[in-house]
């Protein structure tokens, strides 16, 4: 049995007994794992929710492929390489989607399919279940969809972006909190309406006092594709 999926069994088994245990949030130096796939709705949201660790896999030489889902106008794509760019990812693809018709695209699923057929994570970053923007719950349904039928063995770890979340996994970023700060500041269009650098860099200095993992930290909801599968089944009766 291969690294990846002997580590997604007994992360497995570990969320049987997780409800039962009275811990901490647990620090990890970086996910297990040395491939690594970013889901973002949109331009920027990969950044917010997981640019220090994005940065953090690529300096202890991980592969990270980001592949974005709607608004990928001219002006926004040049902003996400330029932010890419500086976090040192090796592949970000844009799909065409407009906002808000993500589940009405009949060639999405297999888009995805592929994208993760080329790159073959140990990882998936996902925005949070619950996050307040109907792209972001489409990306987590399509990735479930996903993962359902072909039986994924990777791990998911949902980030934060308009939602916080309980978390059960911090990692310190704070080696890479300017190279976020950078890649942030990188997305003039976004940040005009909503100071976005400030927020997600803020939340970062929360989550590292909050969780003792570092001056700077990163936090998410950690759990295998199956779990994925089951909470949105169970939250929202579909997938």
């Amino acid at each position: 049995m291969n690294r990846r999926l002997r580590w997604s069994t007994i992360y497995r088994l570990y969320e049987g007994i997780e409800p039962l245990l009275n811990y901490s949030v647990a620090k990890e130096d970086k996910p297990r794992g040395q491939r690594v796939v970013v889901l973002a709705p949109h331009i920027d949201d990969e950044t917010i929710g997981c640019g220090g660790v994005m940065a953090k896999h690529v300096a202890l030489g991980d592969r990270v492929a980001v592949l974005t889902f709607a608004d990928c106008t001219p002006e926004r794509i040049a902003e996400g390489q330029a932010a890419g760019k500086i976090l040192g990812v090796q592949r970000q693809d844009f799909l065409p989607y407009p906002s808000k018709t993500l589940m009405d695209q009949a060639d999405l699923p297999d888009r995805l399919a592929a994208f993760l057929a080329e790159e073959r994570p140990d990882v998936v970053y996902t925005p949070g279940l619950f996050d307040r923007h109907v792209d972001h719950l489409s990306v987590n349904l399509l990735l479930a969809r996903h993962s359902r039928a072909s039986r994924a063995g990777y791990m998911v770890y949902s980030y934060e972006v308009w939602n916080t979340l309980t978390p059960n996994v911090a990692i310190n970023i704070s080696a890479h909190a300017e190279q976020k700060r950078k890649a942030l500041a990188c997305f003039t269009s976004q940040n005009a309406a909503n100071n976005w650098l400030e927020a997600s860099l803020a939340l970062s200095r929360y989550r590292g006092i909050t969780t003792g993992a570092g001056e700077y930290a990163e936090a998410f909801l950690r759990m295998s594709a199956l779990r994925h599968v089951e909470l949105l089944e169970h939250a929202f009766k579909r997938i």
